[in-house]
């Protein structure tokens, strides 16, 4: 593993937390991924911070840590009334995460909706809060 390469990378987008993930996550130690973690919900607590898009473009597999990351960030994101969306999705990343029924499942508190882009994903957020 390159010692510069980092588990995410984060962008904030106005209200929106963009964190791009890299991977595979087989790379990383295990508490260069909980430091990961802690970061990105630490910036989701974060005042100008309601929304989380994760960006899936530079990541090729994920496996159940990441879905556990998953879960519990969208549910922090929801306790800030905010939403939890993720992009460039692969085609077997959503079989996966439909599979799993945290991709479109509105019955759990901490479902995924997908978009093509970054940019339909931020665009959907910013109607979101025009619209509330």
């Amino acid at each position: 593993m390159s010692q510069d390469k980092q588990v995410f990378e984060f962008e904030q987008a106005g209200n929106v937390l963009v964190v791009i993930a890299h991977g595979p996550f087989m790379e990383f130690r295990d508490n260069d991924i909980r430091n990961a973690y802690n970061e990105a919900y630490r910036l989701l607590n974060e005042p100008e911070t309601k929304h989380l898009l994760v960006d899936f473009s530079l990541l090729e597999y994920f496996g159940s840590t990441f879905v556990g990351i998953l879960i519990r960030l969208a549910k922090k994101a929801r306790a800030n009334k905010g939403e939890a969306v993720l992009c460039h999705l692969s085609d077997n990343m959503r079989d996966m995460l439909k599979t799993l029924m945290i991709l479109e499942n509105a019955k759990t508190d901490f479902y995924w909706v997908p978009y093509p882009t970054r940019e339909a994903a931020l665009a959907a957020l910013a109607a979101k809060d025009a619209a509330s």
